[in-house]
């Protein structure tokens, strides 16, 4: 696990996985944040910038040995100095403020990265960030992790990815979704792991070799959440299509299709299966009670009423009248 975020939005150690400074007592918040927290948590000499009252709250998903943290902070600066250098740390550091703005200081020069864009650095090196008050998502990677899938790795010192490059879109998407669903298992955690790194190395600029891979990898499973995902979300909108979330997603429907029969699923199947048990957990819902069957079908995304109650039966083996009657006497 990694020991240091370079960044307002930064990565601790296990067990920490949430910090806040409401959590503190007011009279002694600024030198806990700073000398706890700071210095010996995330090992970073921390100080708050402007007279905006200071705060900062985060929380941190640990993923193997990655670690991803999403949160809010008020105007900071955040700097690795020399002495702090000794912990031994050599991750690389990629900081995407969702809004606002963050720069770094480092061996005389100065890069900018703004909403959308990702700032890039290596924790084995002394320099400071900047930031305005936001919110930010932080990913901490092992070096090892991208040496073999970056050209030159170790001339990387720092670097802002635009936030229009395919790669930056893709790795951001990715990591929000595994936010959105921290329940992750040992074994599943590598391979998201390995997914994280094909995707950073293709935003840094991969290796020939790392790019195939990545497309095989990291690509197709950041396009595979991000398909589900709409799904999810869309799928109580009868009109959601293939085409729809191909257009959103800037692929095509043929690749959604690739992409979904290697699942051994197709994507009407899967708007189905979703569109099915929003309607079971609505017919099981008391507070829908009095909702005619009809309507819930409709709310669900069902725009044919017989055609959902063929559908339900073959999936639950029980008519939808079957569900709400269960559910009012269980």
């Amino acid at each position: 696990m990694s020991k240091l975020m370079s960044a307002p939005i930064s990565a601790p150690v296990p067990p920490l996985q949430r910090f806040s400074t409401a959590f503190l007592p007011a009279p002694d918040r600024l030198a806990i944040w700073r000398e706890v927290f700071g210095r010996e948590v995330i090992r970073l000499d921390m100080a708050p910038l402007g007279d905006a009252p200071m705060h900062y709250e985060a929380r941190f998903l640990p993923v193997h040995r990655t670690t991803i943290g999403i949160g809010s902070a008020s105007a900071m600066s955040c700097e690795r100095t020399r002495p702090l250098l000794s912990d031994g740390n050599d991750d690389i550091i990629l900081l995407l403020p969702i809004m606002g703005s963050v720069s770094l200081e480092q061996r005389g020069a100065e890069i900018v990265a703004r909403s959308g864009d990702i700032l890039v650095r290596r924790s084995d090196d002394a320099g400071k960030t900047l930031s305005s008050s936001g919110q930010f998502l932080t990913l901490t990677l092992p070096v090892r992790e991208l040496e073999s899938r970056v050209a030159d790795i170790d001339r990387l010192t720092m670097a802002v990815l635009p936030r229009d490059g395919e790669g930056v879109r893709l790795l951001t998407r990715y990591a929000r979704m595994i936010l959105s669903d921290p329940e992750i298992g040992p074994a599943v955690s590598k391979v998201i792991q390995s997914h994280l790194a094909d995707l950073v190395a293709v935003a840094i600029g991969a290796n020939r070799a790392a790019w195939h891979e990545a497309q095989q990898r990291g690509f197709r499973a950041a396009r595979l959440r991000a398909i589900h995902a709409a799904i999810r979300e869309g799928a109580a909108e009868e009109g959601l299509s293939i085409n729809a979330v191909a257009r959103t997603m800037g692929i095509s429907p043929g690749y959604i299709r690739k992409l979904l029969a290697a699942e051994g699923t197709n994507f009407s199947a899967l708007v189905l299966e979703r569109r099915l048990h929003l309607a079971h957990a609505a017919l099981s819902d008391p507070a829908l009670a009095r909702r005619p069957i009809s309507a819930i079908a409709l709310d669900c995304g069902f725009g044919d009423v017989s055609y959902f109650n063929r559908a339900f039966r073959k999936r639950f083996d029980a008519t939808p009248g079957d569900v709400r009657a269960a559910a009012r006497h269980p």
